[in-house]
């Protein structure tokens, strides 16, 4: 990957359904040629998907924030398993540390909160924040 291919990736990352024509404009490429960069970054698995950004306190899920849990070894599958299936759960990552799992949330007020808290609390210790306000949520890819 070039320095074009990571422009077009934060153009992409910026707005996925800008035009080919606007990339293009942007990284001095054709059409053809930056959509034939896309597809290669899609083949290669640097592109895994398109998706849509949305607000969740728009959408009647007013409070969001991050739950640290540390899981018991041996339920850490059963644990993954619920936060795929629990809705309120938006994104799931393990790392290291004195909890195992980081979980963002997203819910409608603290009786939902309430009732996430007390499935989690079912597979280890945790500790939560609720989030106030989201300074700046970086997309884009440093150029090498």
């Amino acid at each position: 990957m070039d320095r074009t291919d990571y422009k077009i990736l934060n153009l992409l990352q910026q707005d996925s359904r800008i035009t080919l024509r606007s990339i293009g404009e942007q990284v001095g490429l054709t059409p053809p040629a930056v959509s034939e960069r896309i597809r290669k970054m899609e083949e290669d698995g640097v592109i895994r998907s398109f998706r849509v950004s949305v607000d969740r306190t728009l959408l009647d899920c007013s409070m969001t924030g991050f739950i640290f849990v540390a899981p018991e070894p041996e339920r850490y599958a059963a644990f993954c398993e619920f936060c795929e299936k629990n809705p309120a759960v938006t994104e799931h990552y393990h790392v290291i540390g004195v909890y195992n799992a980081l979980l963002r949330f997203a819910v409608k007020g603290t009786k939902e909160l309430d009732q996430l808290l007390s499935e989690v609390k079912t597979y280890g210790d945790s500790r939560t924040s609720v989030e106030l306000k989201t300074y700046f949520d970086k997309k884009e890819i440093p150029l090498p």
